[in-house]
């Protein structure tokens, strides 16, 4: 089945962040995963084309990507989906766990845990697409604080994200796009 979807993607200038705005074609109901700060460009992407951005999912609790769920939530009406209750000080609406699911229009994402990068780390997983936050770069991961939370990252990458179909583009919190198989064959960290 194909899904038709909207995918904005916006590098903030804060730690060359991306945000990004995804969601359903046919409800024109979107979502924003990560807002590390309110840009112009959501609300224009969001008008010109139509769409109602209702939710709001954050990857992770650094700053780079939680600084500005307060004003996003606020200008759009959003609610805030995490995994923590109180990304960047603003609270969740709702706190997910692996093996939860999230509904944006007709699409479904299934939550998976990805942490070693921040103690609670979330990938979200739509058919065909993957985002990673920081867990998963093109040809690198997120960084940890100790070994043993290298580890854990590394493993639950590998488990959830790489074992995904080759075609399925994963969309990071920083830097270019790429795909399930590019990671698997060229990304040092799993080669």
């Amino acid at each position: 089945m194909i899904f038709q979807h909207f995918l904005l993607k916006v590098e903030l200038a804060i730690g060359e962040v991306n945000a990004h705005i995804f969601g359903c074609d046919e409800t024109k109901e979107v979502m924003m995963i990560d807002a590390g700060k309110y840009d112009p460009r959501f609300a224009e992407f969001v008008e010109d084309n139509g769409l109602n951005l209702t939710t709001i999912f954050i990857t992770h609790d650094h700053r780079d990507h939680v600084e500005g769920v307060h004003e996003c939530a606020e200008r759009f009406g959003a609610q805030v989906i995490a995994g923590t209750e109180n990304p960047g000080g603003y609270p969740a609406d709702r706190v997910v766990a692996h093996g939860d699911e999230v509904q944006i229009g007709r699409l479904t994402a299934k939550v998976v845990s990805t942490p070693g990068h921040t103690p609670v780390g979330l990938s979200l997983i739509f058919p065909g697409m993957i985002f990673s936050g920081d867990a998963l770069f093109a040809g690198a991961v997120g960084g940890t604080a100790s070994p043993e939370n290298y580890q854990t990252q590394h493993d639950t990458v590998e488990k959830h994200l790489l074992t995904l179909p080759d075609h399925y583009e994963i969309h990071s919190g920083h830097g270019p796009a790429t795909t399930v198989r590019n990671e698997r064959l060229h990304n040092p960290f799993f080669t």
